[in-house]
């Protein structure tokens, strides 16, 4: 177990013990979580770049099957097991136990699967658990295997490696794509240049050079490649001790810890301060979050009256020219890849821009549009903030409530709901068999995926009938034309058809999380105030009493904290 989860581990342990018999409330579910996340390192790269080999030679044996048909490809994820054995994973959940063997043979049947689990009996995985590295299909692979392998592990990799062979000689357009994409999800990444054995010391060099370059300028002078010959197995193993794995497992939970911590503390001295009140200002502060609550039902009502108009029409405007934008200025990408007459590699570029463009646009608008509803609940609970404040309970009450609010949109670890959720799904079986969970999403990551990713099988069934090649006089001009008169409109105008649906269903569950967020936080300050209220009944001595025992419980809340999370 990583030091940095257990520290974490025995934060919970003290805090449930503390508070323990307490009115206040905390949230039980995240020692299970800290104790069961894992790290998913998906290593992603073309067909041939060497991924499958890569790996193999960390595990020390041939256990991947390497030049296998690009368009039957699966993601397999490499996990340790002291039995040795291998899952098929199916969209809906369904689990199919096979023999390690069945490896070179199952992705025969890769359109019944979404994605494998290789249970190895392999040291090297044991040693850099709790990394779960993921053999990705390569960019060659099949649109839907492409896609859906994608979709599904970019928001949830904690980090990627990233592959490019030295006979590339760059990185192309597409593998930039990708990078961007990895940006978008506030994913960091290591780059490797594969096969470098296979060029001499000063051409790998050279070829370095020119990729730095590259990753400087598109990503930050603290991007550079790293080489990767003979001892590829070695090479990969040091990559990925670099990545600090202590550090990748702090960040997902150290601002979340941190901020219950201090909704705790919170919630500790909201009762202090109650204890100082007679019972018609208690009575007073209990009104006024009953007309909080209530205010909150119809500011949700009015804003979900107004959704489409005010928001989901011009997100589908911005979302749908954005990709516009983005495919004219691949135009001539794309013109030579149409002249070479492959249509799988076409469909495959056209495909990686939607998602990109999509991706990127789609999670800007979330963030802006969450940050507005939250605002504009808050703004018209400010009137309560007024009268809270004169019961010192806080002076800018509706403000620290919704910073609370946005922070859950940020930091929340739910897991993605709808199309993802339906694969990581885990039957009773693989439960038992102590199979990890993910990393968590962020609402506003959540939303993005489960508009894209929808939005990504439906290009996988329209981009084909959509690009059609001509049977003959293929000419640069006229494809360029094709493209833009044809292929370019057509895509839009799908789009168009779908994506207002799928839009106005996740800000809809945006806005109810958004409601809940704020009912929830009210509902705990006022479930503090009634408790409260019983405790004024009291004789005075034991007022007095009870407040030494908070006065002392928000010592000891503060103490674990720095002793667990500041230090």
């Amino acid at each position: 177990m990583l030091e940095s989860q257990k520290k974490f581990a025995t934060y919970l342990k003290k805090m449930q013990g503390l508070l323990n018999g307490q009115e206040f409330s905390f949230d039980q579910t995240l020692l299970q979580k800290v104790m069961e996340t894992e790290l998913v390192v998906p290593v992603i790269g073309a067909f041939s770049a060497g991924k499958s080999s890569l790996l193999n030679a960390l595990m020390g044996n041939e256990i991947l099957p390497v030049g296998i048909a690009p368009e039957t490809e699966l993601a397999t994820e490499l996990r340790y097991s002291s039995e040795s054995y291998l899952l098929a994973i199916k969209p809906d959940g369904v689990q199919e136990r096979l023999p390690v063997e069945a490896l070179s043979s199952i992705n025969r049947r890769s359109s019944e699967f979404s994605h494998l689990r290789l249970y190895l009996d392999s040291e090297a995985l044991k040693a850099i658990a709790p990394l779960v590295l993921v053999d990705m299909p390569g960019f060659g692979s099949s649109l839907e295997n492409h896609n859906k392998a994608i979709s599904y592990y970019l928001p949830r990799g904690v980090h990627f490696v990233v592959l490019t062979s030295i006979e590339d000689g760059n990185i192309t357009q597409s593998m930039l794509r990708k990078l961007d994409e990895l940006k978008t999800y506030n994913t960091d990444f290591t780059f490797l240049l594969s096969k470098c054995n296979l060029r001499a010391a000063d051409q790998v060099d050279e070829v370095r050079a020119y990729i730095d370059d590259q990753l400087s300028v598109y990503f930050g002078e603290h991007c550079t490649s790293v080489a990767v010959g003979n001892r590829g197995g070695e090479e990969l193993t040091q990559a990925l001790t670099a990545l600090q794995p202590d550090a990748l497992f702090s960040r997902l939970f150290i601002d979340i810890l941190k901020d219950q911590n201090l909704d705790v503390l919170a919630q500790i001295n909201l009762a202090l301060s109650m204890l100082k009140k007679d019972k018609a200002e208690s009575e007073q502060a209990a009104r006024s979050l009953d007309q909080a609550l209530t205010s909150l039902l119809e500011q949700r009502k009015e804003v979900e009256s107004d959704l489409k108009e005010r928001y989901s029409g011009k997100m589908l405007d911005r979302c749908l020219r954005g990709v516009d934008n983005a495919l004219n200025d691949s135009l001539e990408e794309l013109v030579s890849l149409g002249m070479g007459r492959n249509q799988q590699t076409l469909s495959t570029a056209i495909s990686d821009i939607i998602r990109s463009s999509l991706a990127s646009n789609i999670k800007s608008e979330v963030q802006e549009i969450s940050s507005n509803m939250v605002d504009r609940i808050a703004s018209n609970l400010s009137a309560t903030s007024s009268q809270m404040s004169t019961l010192d309970i806080s002076s800018n009450w509706s403000e620290e409530l919704s910073n609370k609010v946005k922070f859950s949109l940020e930091r929340t670890t739910e897991m993605l709901s709808d199309w993802s959720a339906r694969l990581s799904n885990r039957p009773e079986a693989d439960k038992d068999s102590g199979a990890m969970l993910y990393r968590g999403l962020s609402t506003v990551l959540a939303v993005t995926t489960a508009v894209v990713n929808p939005l990504l099988e439906l290009v996988i069934i329209f981009l084909p009938e959509i690009i059609k090649m001509f049977n003959g006089g293929n000419e640069r001009e006229k494809f360029r034309q094709k493209l833009t008169g044809e292929v370019f409109p057509n895509i839009k105008a799908e789009l168009r058809g779908k994506i207002p649906a799928i839009i106005d269903e996740q800000l809809n569950a945006m806005l109810k999380k958004i409601s809940e967020g704020f009912e929830e936080q009210i509902n705990k300050q006022k479930h503090v105030v009634d408790t409260i209220a019983q405790e004024n009944l009291l004789r005075e001595a034991e007022i007095s009493e009870k407040t030494a025992v908070l006065e002392d419980l928000s010592l000891s809340v503060k103490n674990t904290a720095n002793e667990c999370l500041y230090k």
